[in-house]
């Protein structure tokens, strides 16, 4: 299987973020690319890395931000269900139990009418069993997508939208909303616990 793994950065990537990339553990029959996006705001960027996947033929993308750190077994669980669109959960910056992915939001609208629901919180959802959930949408801090569900959907992939009444929706919600419009399924794995920066999952 061949995977790219892309930053999208404005400026540099943390080396904490590089080296838990380098670090991961991976299938023998895995073929790993590493590439990263400069200078340019995240939906461009994001949409040049997917261009790039769907181009070379990889079989997934792996997004990661220049401030993301994951964890080894990142691509070990991602990969395991085959699922076309998978979201690692990391904490939120302004508050670290909270995570940046959103279980409840309008399926309908889109994308005007895209709603969800931020108060996703790890503790709420840990059990000792289940730890693979359908989510709506999220941050792509850590997002594994197969690049068929680019292929098979019109570009821009992300798209900032501005309405004009003080609501936006970020780039990556855009992308999964669009996706569920298209009927794809979204998942999270909270096996995966990425860290931001300097913030840690309250566990």
């Amino acid at each position: 299987m061949r995977i790219l793994i892309a930053v999208p950065t404005f400026e540099n990537i943390s080396p904490e973020t590089f080296k838990s990339i380098y670090n991961l553990k991976k299938s023998p029959d895995d073929i790993l690319d590493f590439d990263f996006v400069k200078g340019y705001d995240c939906a461009v960027a994001r949409n040049k890395i997917a261009e790039k996947a769907v181009d070379g033929s990889y079989d997934y993308v792996l997004m990661v931000d220049s401030d993301i750190i994951l964890p080894n077994n990142t691509l070990e669980c991602l990969l395991e269900h085959e699922d076309d669109i998978v979201l690692a959960p990391y904490p939120s910056k302004s508050d670290p139990s909270k995570l940046e992915i959103y279980l409840y939001g309008a399926i309908g609208g889109y994308p005007k009418d895209a709603r969800f629901d931020k108060e996703f919180y790890y503790k709420r959802l840990k059990t000792e069993n289940e730890y693979r959930y359908i989510i709506n949408g999220g941050g792509f801090g850590c997002a594994l997508i197969r690049t068929l569900t680019f292929a098979l959907q019109q570009r821009p992939w992300f798209c900032y939208m501005d309405y004009g009444d003080g609501s936006l929706l970020s780039e990556d919600l855009y992308f999964c909303t669009k996706s569920r419009h298209f009927g794809y399924t979204i998942y999270t794995d909270l096996r995966v616990q990425c860290s931001h920066i300097a913030k840690k999952i309250y566990s």
